[in-house]
């Protein structure tokens, strides 16, 4: 990796090591899906869900299940007018989201 144009380094001791910390996830490294996981939970605890102790995919809030496979989120619910109320939650709390499905 090279450093990028513009940085430069106080001391111009070319020996040194340099560091270089991403500030945003690139899809396909190992973190990514571990910060995704995490963006996503908190994305779903903020907006009432609560996280299963058994399988820490599955969230559930009153009556809506929520299920989370990699990067693929499906909602079930006994009618769609909860789970258009959750998409449009997630919506505004920053998910770009997309409906695949019925």
């Amino acid at each position: 990796m090279a450093i990028p144009v513009g940085f430069y380094y106080k001391d111009s001791d070319s020996t040194q090591k340099i560091v270089l910390r991403l500030k945003k996830n690139i899809y396909g490294l190992n973190q990514a899906s571990c910060n995704w996981s995490k963006l996503l939970k908190a994305g779903l605890i903020n907006i009432g869900y609560k996280q299963s102790c058994i399988y820490p995919c599955l969230y559930i809030n009153d009556n809506i299940i929520c299920v989370v496979y990699v990067d693929d989120t499906l909602f079930f619910a006994p009618d769609d007018s909860p789970i258009n109320k959750e998409i449009s939650k997630l919506k505004t709390s920053g998910f770009d989201l997309t409906d695949k499905g019925e």
